[in-house]
């Protein structure tokens, strides 16, 4: 039997937290940037341990207008600001945590940029290094989390639709997302068992990774949720955090 990590992003306003949280193993918690409060935080910490969900930060530009999900012009200094003031903020709550993992834009661009993912990994090392880094295969985000001496952990992700290099589609394109659950779980299998995607370009590319994620504010999530638990099942795999 195949395991895989389950995550999926968190604490950021859907009200169907304690409908996502039996089905997956891990979670990653907005802490200001793009959502989230001291109390949200809180809430979804509480309601992830209650159903043995492991816990992490999701920073993110600070741009709630966007949900984080707009590329936005802003100095690596002031990036790292912005990052320390939103872990200061889930560090003084929670007290055991698994991962950190980037939001939205700037997941996507810590794909590329080298320098901006060397200064983001600046702020983590601040830290400490007991928690592990979520990110994309062969992101610059993975390459100087790994030379900072982090525990990376390489996800995918089964409701994008991913480019020929490895990074996912815009989500202004069209099939950036995938909406019915039976290409969900086709693509997550896929993953899971022969570590490929298919391309939106048509082409097989390698995908190995080590947790996949389902976007918490998805359409019909919870739907999907349900559907995929019972495919991964019937495919022998089983959900365990990384």
């Amino acid at each position: 039997m195949k395991t895989i990590d389950l995550n999926c992003d968190v604490g950021e306003g859907t009200g169907n937290d304690q409908l996502l949280m039996p089905y997956i193993s891990s979670c990653s918690i907005a802490c200001g940037g793009h959502f989230g409060t001291k109390n949200s935080i809180r809430e979804t910490i509480d309601l992830a341990l209650s159903n043995n969900v492991k816990v992490g930060a999701h920073p993110a530009y600070s741009d709630p207008d966007n949900f984080g999900r707009k590329s936005i012009q802003i100095s690596n200094k002031n990036l790292q600001d912005s990052l320390r003031k939103q872990l200061d903020l889930f560090f003084s709550i929670s007290s055991i945590t698994n991962h950190i993992k980037p939001h939205g834009a700037l997941y996507n661009d810590l794909f590329n940029d080298t320098e901006k993912a060397e200064a983001v990994v600046e702020v983590f090392v601040e830290y400490g290094k007991s928690f592990k880094i979520y990110c994309a295969p062969n992101s610059q985000l993975g390459k100087a989390s790994h030379n900072a001496g982090f525990d990376v952990i390489y996800e995918g992700f089964g409701d994008r639709a991913y480019n020929k290099n490895g990074g996912l589609v815009a989500r202004n394109q069209t099939g950036a997302l995938l909406k019915t659950k039976e290409t969900i779980a086709k693509q997550f299998i896929q993953i899971v068992q022969q570590s490929k995607v298919l391309s939106i370009e048509g082409e097989i590319i390698p995908l190995e990774v080590e947790t996949i994620c389902l976007h918490g504010d998805g359409e019909n999530v919870i739907e999907h949720l349900h559907f995929l638990v019972k495919e991964l099942n019937k495919n022998n795999i089983c959900v365990e955090s990384s």
